[in-house]
């Protein structure tokens, strides 16, 4: 399975040191639109990435194990990234440094719009996922401006009809699954591990088509 860091990005004219220039060899782009940019990020044991810049962002670990941030006011902080788990983080620049010897694999969800000022969450129209299909959805983070779901579904298995708002949908593993929305329209489609793609808001089913589980993370944004 490919490893993956993804991030969702605010407003890039503001960052000044992005971090697919700083360091192109360890942040692959998934994916970016105007709303949101997903990384696919790699560090070796001991590896450090050079100072870069995120705007609000969330991190998923894929492979976990500590870290040091250093901030350019030479502050150091110690973090222990846990595999499967998730965390939000505001707009900063800093250096990381993987101090584990096994390779750290993340997914960071750059937010590409700040937040509006005073801004509430939209109502979600429809069924909620985690309502819907609670045995096969864990809600892995969720503030006001975004949630991220972690999704399995067996090999043949369905999700029951569900709604989201804008969102990616991040693929851990190879997967090909049916789409069926809300006005009985149905797509077949597929991503390989490490690859995500843009929804708008719908009211879907979703059927696994391939032969193994699928694994997935749904970024929802809710603004």
């Amino acid at each position: 399975m490919t490893a993956v860091l993804v991030v969702a990005v605010g407003s890039r004219a503001s960052l000044a040191q992005d971090p697919v220039k700083v360091s192109p060899h360890n942040h692959q782009v998934a994916l970016e639109n105007e709303s949101v940019r997903v990384l696919n990020v790699e560090a070796k044991g001991g590896e450090k990435l050079a100072m870069h810049s995120h705007p609000d962002h969330v991190i998923y670990a894929i492979n976990g194990g500590k870290v040091k941030f250093t901030y350019p006011d030479g502050m150091t902080k110690e973090v222990e990234l846990k595999a499967g788990a998730a965390t939000y983080l505001k707009a900063e620049t800093h250096e990381v440094e993987n101090l584990g010897t096994t390779e750290l694999k993340l997914v960071v969800f750059e937010l590409t719009k700040p937040a509006a000022a005073g801004s509430k969450p939209k109502p979600l129209q429809g069924d909620d996922q985690v309502k819907a299909a609670p045995e096969n959805t864990k809600v892995l983070l969720d503030n006001d401006r975004v949630r991220l779901l972690g999704a399995h579904i067996k090999a043949g298995g369905k999700l029951a009809k569900h709604s989201h708002p804008a969102n990616v949908a991040y693929a851990l593993v190879d997967a090909k699954y049916k789409v069926t929305t809300g006005d009985g329209k149905t797509e077949e489609k597929s991503l390989s591990a490490g690859q995500a793609s843009w929804n708008e808001p719908t009211t879907h089913t979703v059927e696994n088509a391939g032969p193994t589980e699928l694994q997935s993370l749904v970024l929802e944004l809710k603004e």
